[in-house]
């Protein structure tokens, strides 16, 4: 844990700041590589919500279908989240707030890279491991190689788009579909864009794993992420054995914590 000295903000190292978080009765919290930074002042509901509302670009009230998912995506690629009270046109209350923050770092993949040619991979880790930061990259490098590749980016993590427009480089032959349910938008992908790859984060369930099957079986090469601590922790999420045991993932790439240099497995189905 770091403890707040006084030099407040500035005792913060943004390079290394993962997430901030926002709680009434409670110092602003800044996840950091090496631990957690906390704010003296404890915030208000007021000021909060008055956060919310400039994170969302003083559009709160607009982005109701985003925030009923939980998170809405902002500039720069970062993810505010959002936790609170749900009423029936939205949340009623907001009680506390959870700004993720995008890493850009090019060259994060290049010792994976040349790993994974010829072959669909799946990258599993931990929550705030670095997943979506080597996707990335290694997205942007099959790119640059002339390979077309499409992301089915939901969230908005991986591209960072902002009217449209990826903020983060994912190569110039990556077309990006935000804000969609990824199973549709990897069917949608496949059949509009004639991609040679197919790219998405956080899959898990059913209708995930049967789209990507699908990917698989038209001869689409596939690059995903997946929450777990190790190999045998994704394979047990609903739908993901299937895509194991019908050998959809040639590799694996498991991601401990930042900044640790992956695992990289050959998968057996």
């Amino acid at each position: 844990m770091i403890v707040p000295g006084e030099t407040g903000w500035d005792a913060v190292d943004w390079t290394e700041a993962r997430e901030v978080r926002l709680r009434p009765g409670q110092g602003a919290a800044v996840a950091q590589k090496d631990g957690v930074w906390y704010g003296r002042y404890r915030l208000t509901p007021q000021d909060v919500l008055q956060a919310a509302q400039a994170l969302t670009g003083h559009a709160l009230a607009a982005r109701q279908e985003e925030l009923s998912r939980g998170f809405v995506p902002l500039k720069g690629g970062h993810r505010l989240g959002v936790c609170g009270v749900m009423g029936p046109k939205g949340f009623r209350e907001i009680t506390s707030l959870c700004v993720r923050l995008a890493h850009e770092i090019k060259g994060a993949g290049k010792e994976v890279y040349p790993l994974l040619q010829g072959c669909s991979a799946l990258i599993v880790g931990p929550p705030g491991a670095g997943k979506t930061t080597l996707l990335r990259d290694v997205i942007r490098l099959f790119s640059l190689e002339g390979i077309r590749v499409a992301i089915a980016d939901e969230r908005g993590e991986i591209a960072g788009c902002r009217d449209g427009f990826p903020q983060l480089d994912v190569g110039p032959n990556t077309d990006v579909l935000t804000g969609m349910d990824k199973a549709k938008a990897l069917q949608l992908l496949i059949r509009a864009m004639a991609p040679q790859m197919v790219a998405t984060d956080e899959i898990g369930g059913p209708e995930d794993a049967a789209a990507i099957l699908e990917a698989s079986r038209c001869g689409v090469r596939v690059i995903a992420a997946a929450h777990g601590k190790n190999v045998q922790d994704a394979r047990h999420r609903q739908g993901m054995e299937a895509l194991f045991q019908q050998g959809v993932f040639q590799k694996t790439v498991v991601l401990t914590g930042p900044g640790e240099f992956p695992k990289i497995e050959e998968t057996e189905p």
